[in-house]
């Protein structure tokens, strides 16, 4: 080993000493099949977790639903879900909720022309009922024209579902929102919504549940004065209370014109909602373009239905800097905002800068169709109480995916809060451990990650008070048991890109899942 080399070394151990922010422990190493790939983690009481995989070999597919030992991290059980006619049934969203696990699953009626959506659940006792119950059913003459949309609300007693369907290729598209509590496993209501087919919608860009049933969505629209030449837009949020059938509209104005395409809500308990995400406009011009990127945040009085406060913080040439982001490559970079995550009388918005790009090849049998992807650091903001974002600090973050052959993005990290600091988890290229002992270490100078074998599974201390990083922890190297943000790689069973690759334990812990070869373990990770 050389000099260097161990010094580095050194530096870490001493950096982990002093701070001692995160430990690891693993469990066992467990008994499955190789085959048997794990889809997702899903909740879990303070005892026990839940887990869904996929089995899929030659032909055959199975699908299980697992429980594990919070304590011992052992499994308790594993069940199948029987699919009666595979061929024809996809299964569309799998939940924890109420002790149970609910599996959402759609079937289509090629012969009836009919889309049904089911569900069926499996028992905290491993019990998987045998009735497939309907939700609702809808008639088309293709199966693409429906689809589903599925998520809960923050106390996970309810499921919205929001149904978008035509009857054929002429029809325009009808949107019903379908409120079902889990408890009773009753529907509470339906209700036909115009997010999609009104005349000035073009981006339908998320919704959220609250406990008290009413529903907010965000959408972006083209703006009066866009032409060919100058695309203007605008964004606007819906709000359907529980007693009523009809929209009211907030209008969301910035100071100038931004399409956004992505946003998160967050409820406080003074009767406000918090819309927040990144926004990016490119002004084309002669000698080189204007970049402007910034992140947002708009607050909404629900009893009077307007917007109370508006905050926008653009990236400054130090940001821009490190993240490696300047005016050239700027413009090919997107944003993501993953989490608003509450702590105190502050928010602190988490998201992911990255770069997608569709590439096609031609060869002599023909064209070939692949995506490659650029995971660049993980932004981080802090709004504090007076609605003003006080810092936008960077953790770096390199993954680069150089071939995938279908258009997925998914989260390359984990953040969590806690009272004192921000963690953040991610796989990390070894050299760069040595470039962070430089105070004035270059982004530019950062490796990437390219295949996980072979890399550090880190965790990043970030203060909430500054965002300055305190300490930067390998708890793992990924050499045999590596750390994966999605180990399911078939297309045809990719989870929702806003699932969770973790799940709570107590006493800020998280637990997370490792995988070698088919060898597999969970692991616990406490946090202060």
């Amino acid at each position: 080993m050389t000099l260097k080399k161990l010094t580095t070394l050194c530096l870490v151990a001493l950096s982990s000493l002093a701070f001692a922010q995160a430990t690891m422990t693993n469990g066992p190493e467990l008994e499955n099949d190789r085959d048997n790939k794990m889809n997702r983690m899903l909740g879990g009481d303070d005892n026990s977790y839940f887990c869904y995989r996929v089995r899929s070999k030659g032909r055959g597919t199975s699908f299980f639903i697992e429980k594990y030992d919070k304590t011992s991290l052992k499994p308790l059980f594993s069940k199948e879900i029987n699919l009666e006619e595979e061929n024809r049934t996809k299964i569309e969203d799998v939940f924890y909720t109420n002790g149970k696990i609910y599996v959402f699953r759609r079937q289509y009626d090629k012969k009836a022309d009919k889309m049904t959506l089911f569900y069926q659940t499996v028992s905290s006792a491993g019990v998987v009922s045998a009735q497939l119950k309907e939700v609702t059913n809808y008639s088309s003459d293709h199966y693409e024209f429906v689809s589903f949309d599925i998520i809960q609300n923050p106390g996970k007693s309810k499921f919205l579902i929001k149904a978008s369907h035509k009857a054929d290729k002429k029809d325009q598209y009808k949107t019903d929102l379908i409120l079902m509590d889990a408890v009773s496993e009753k529907k509470l209501w339906t209700k036909v919504s115009n997010i999609n087919g009104s005349d000035d919608f073009t981006g339908f860009i998320g919704f959220m549940l609250d406990e008290n049933d009413n529903i907010y969505y965000g959408y972006s629209y083209e703006a009066k004065g866009s032409s060919d030449r100058e695309r203007r837009y605008g964004l606007s949020m819906g709000i359907i209370e529980s007693a009523s059938q009809n929209a009211v509209t907030v209008d969301l104005p910035f100071d100038d014109s931004y399409l956004v395409s992505d946003i998160e809500f967050s409820k406080n308990n003074n009767n406000q909602i918090t819309i927040g995400g990144f926004l990016k406009d490119v002004i084309e011009r002669k000698g080189r373009d204007l970049v402007k990127i910034g992140i947002f945040n708009f607050k909404v009085d629900l009893a009077t239905k307007k917007v109370v406060s508006k905050t926008m913080k653009t990236f400054d040439d130090n940001l821009l800097t490190a993240l490696e982001s300047n005016p050239r490559r700027s413009r090919y970079f997107q944003y993501k905002l993953d989490y608003i995550l509450p702590v105190g009388d502050a928010s602190y918005f988490v998201g992911e800068q990255y770069q997608e790009q569709m590439v096609v090849e031609r060869t002599q049998y023909g064209v070939n169709v692949y995506w490659t992807y650029e995971y660049m650091d993980v932004i981080i903001a802090k709004l504090n109480a007076k609605g003003e974002f006080e810092w936008i600090k960077n953790s770096p973050l390199r993954i680069a995916i150089d071939r995938q052959n279908y258009r997925y993005l998914f989260k390359q990290y984990i953040a969590i809060a806690t009272t004192k600091n921000l963690y953040i988890l991610n796989d990390d290229h070894p050299k760069n451990i040595e470039r962070y002992q430089k105070a004035d270490f270059e982004a530019k100078d950062l490796k990437s990650v390219r295949g996980i074998h072979g890399s550090n599974f880190v965790c990043n201390t970030i203060s909430l008070a500054d965002g300055k990083v305190k300490e930067r922890k390998i708890l793992m190297e990924n050499e045999d048991y590596c750390f994966a943000p999605i180990q399911e790689r078939n297309p045809q069973f990719i989870p929702p890109s806003n699932c969770e690759i973790f799940v709570p334990g107590k006493n800020n812990e998280i637990v997370i899942y490792t995988e070698d070869k088919g060898r597999d373990r969970f692991s616990k990770i406490k946090f202060e």
